[in-house]
């Protein structure tokens, strides 16, 4: 029975993709699949992917993540310093207004709203509402609407702004989306309709198969760890000395849409039928809560972008407050470079994770 949900979950996943790239959804493999999943899950309480998949998604999308990455993308690595110093303290003066004023304009409890705003991961916030004495629950859910509205909402938005500023400003620099005739990790073409069976195996099957070598390896020692999104991380960093010390890494634009599609099939079978009955409760905070920080990504993407030449693409995408796996994902179909997206959304999470319980507990403490 397990299985047959599980089969039924992913084609409804693959239907959704499918849709929503016909359709010329931005990052459509993986909202498509989000999508349909969580209205399934609703309709008939049956979506399934078991908990153990996880890792494996995460291990995938940072081999896909980590194989955009050349030599020289190592060396400009260093420009995200100053950024990442930007990102995190704005975030902490950004969660520290939207709290109080969530407070103030709604009545949720003060401990409950600053946690519940603070842009760190759905679990990690949760477990520290506990230790605080806030509303877990509540928390909880405001975490999910933020990454769920942040990963439904801000792709088309920046999608939209991109387009209109490539259009009007066409000598900016700003990447096209990817399609699936994009160029892979090597530089050579995608389509090799023309070679033999041996070659496609020597060029394609066997730089696939020593990626994912690679990044499993990474994934599952850095998974052990209590670092956020390990699995995530360490494949990616896996891959990239994988380029740096044996052989550049690749992966299929078919594998992309694949991995892209379980990744939207994952999160969205997490959304059910209650979710949709308690965020009554908080329907307020929520829409606050989502709103504000679509603003706060366009503004503290832009000024990234002009006080640290970070492009624009990738300024927006890793200023983006959803969840690190899933905006990388995200940034990666959506032309920006997607292992810097990765390394500054990390580095946002473990500036949340450290530094926002104590400031929290001792801002609550005083009032």
């Amino acid at each position: 029975m397990l299985v047959l949900s599980i089969i039924l979950t992913l084609l409804v996943a693959a239907l959704g993709s499918f849709v929503f790239v016909k359709l010329k959804v931005p990052a459509g493999a993986f909202l498509g699949a989000m999508i349909f999943v969580a209205i399934y899950n609703v309709l008939v309480n049956a979506a399934f992917i078991p908990q153990e998949a996880s890792p494996f998604i995460r291990i995938f999308a940072g081999a896909m993540i980590g194989s955009r990455m050349k030599r020289s993308d190592v060396i400009e690595m260093k420009i995200i310093v100053v950024p990442a110093i930007l990102l995190v303290f704005g975030m902490l003066i950004l969660n520290l207004s939207l709290g109080y004023g969530i407070n103030i304009l709604t009545g949720l409890e003060l401990p409950t709203a600053l946690l519940g705003s603070a842009p760190g991961g759905i679990q990690d916030m949760a477990l520290i509402a506990e230790d605080l004495h806030a509303e877990a629950a509540q928390v909880a859910l405001l975490q999910t609407v933020r990454v769920l509205g942040i990963m439904g909402i801000n792709p088309i938005f920046l999608s939209i702004y991109l387009k209109r500023r490539r259009r009007l400003y066409p000598d900016s620099g700003i990447l096209p989306e990817r399609g699936a005739k994009s160029v892979t990790s090597g530089g050579k073409p995608a389509s090799q309709a023309k070679r033999s069976f041996n070659e496609k195996i020597r060029l394609t099957f066997l730089p696939f198969a020593r990626t994912i070598a690679f990044a499993a390896v990474g994934g599952f020692l850095l998974y052990m760890t209590p670092m956020p999104a390990g699995a995530m991380v360490g494949a990616m960093l896996a891959t990239v000395i994988s380029t740096l010390f044996v052989r550049p890494a690749h992966m299929p634009n078919r594998v992309r849409s694949i991995v892209m599609t379980c990744a939207g099939a994952f999160i969205g079978k997490g959304i059910g039928a209650d979710d949709l009955i308690r965020l009554g409760n908080i329907i307020v905070p929520a829409v606050i809560l989502v709103l504000v920080l679509l603003v706060a990504n366009f503004i503290f993407g832009l000024l990234i972008h002009k006080i640290t030449k970070l492009d624009l693409t990738t300024s927006l995408y890793a200023s983006a407050a959803g969840g690190l796996t899933d905006m990388a994902l995200i940034a990666d179909a959506m032309g920006a470079d997607s292992p810097k997206v990765a390394v500054l959304q990390l580095l946002r999470l473990i500036g949340v994770v450290t530094l926002f319980p104590t400031i929290i507990k001792l801002l609550t403490s005083l009032a």
